[in-house]
C-alpha cells in the first residue's frame, strides 16, 4: 500500500514489493498470487479501511457538510490509492459510505425520493468534481500569462478595479471549497 501511495501504481512491481520485503519474488507469487491478484487484495483493503463516514454536527445541514469535508479530505488523502479503485472499477463501491452517510442525513432533513437523491447526488459531484479540478491545476504545467497578469488591465476590459484584483490573487482552495459546498447544501435544503 505504501508503494501505490508513494509512487503510483506504476511504481507496484513484484520485484520492487520483493526488495521492500526483503524476500524472493517467487515468494509473493506463492503467497498472493500475480500482480493483478495484489492489487485485486489492495483494492478490497482500501474499500474496508475507508469504511463508514462519520458525520458531525448538531443539524443535518452541519452532518451534510461535514460529511462532504470528509470525503473531499479522504480523496486528497490518498489519490494513488482513490485511483487504484477507480481503474478496478469499484468506485461506486468506494463511495457507497458517503452517499449513505448523505442519505441518512437528507432524510433527516425531511428530503426523500427523487429531491432527496439529487442533493445527495449533487454533494457527491461537487466534491469530487472539486477535488478533481484542484488536483488538475496542481499538477498542470505553470501557467504563462499568470493569473495575475490576465487580471493586471481591469480598465481595459471594463471590470470593476478591486474586483480584478482578488481574481488575480491565489486561491484559498479549502476556504472556496467549504464556502461553496456551504451555499449548494443550504440551496439544495431550501
Amino acid at each position: 500500500m505504501r508503494l501505490v501511495e508513494e509512487q503510483g501504481l506504476e511504481g507496484l512491481s513484484m520485484r520492487r514489493l520483493a526488495a521492500e520485503l526483503g524476500v524472493a519474488v517467487t515468494a509473493i507469487y506463492w503467497h498472493v498470487g500475480n500482480r493483478e491478484a495484489l492489487i485485486a487484495q489492495l483494492v478490497d483493503r482500501v474499500l474496508a479501511e475507508l469504511g463508514d463516514v462519520a458525520p458531525a454536527g448538531r443539524s443535518p445541514r452541519q452532518r451534510i457538510i461535514a460529511v462532504g469535508k470528509a470525503l473531499r479530505r479522504m480523496i486528497h488523502d490518498h489519490p494513488h490509492v482513490i485511483a487504484l479503485v477507480y481503474e478496478h472499477g469499484r468506485t461506486a463501491l468506494m463511495m457507497l459510505p458517503a452517499e449513505r452517510a448523505l442519505a441518512r442525513e437528507v432524510g433527516a432533513a425531511g428530503l426523500d425520493g427523487r429531491r432527496g437523491a439529487v442533493v445527495v447526488r449533487a454533494v457527491l459531484h461537487h466534491v469530487v468534481g472539486y477535488v478533481l479540478l484542484e488536483r488538475a491545476v496542481r499538477r498542470g504545467p505553470e501557467q504563462h500569462p499568470t493569473t495575475a497578469e490576465l487580471w493586471r488591465d481591469a480598465d481595459e476590459i471594463g471590470i470593476e478595479p478591486s474586483l480584478a484584483h482578488e481574481l488575480g490573487q491565489p486561491v484559498d482552495q479549502d476556504r472556496l471549497f467549504e464556502l461553496s459546498l456551504r451555499a449548494l447544501v443550504d440551496g439544495l435544503l431550501r
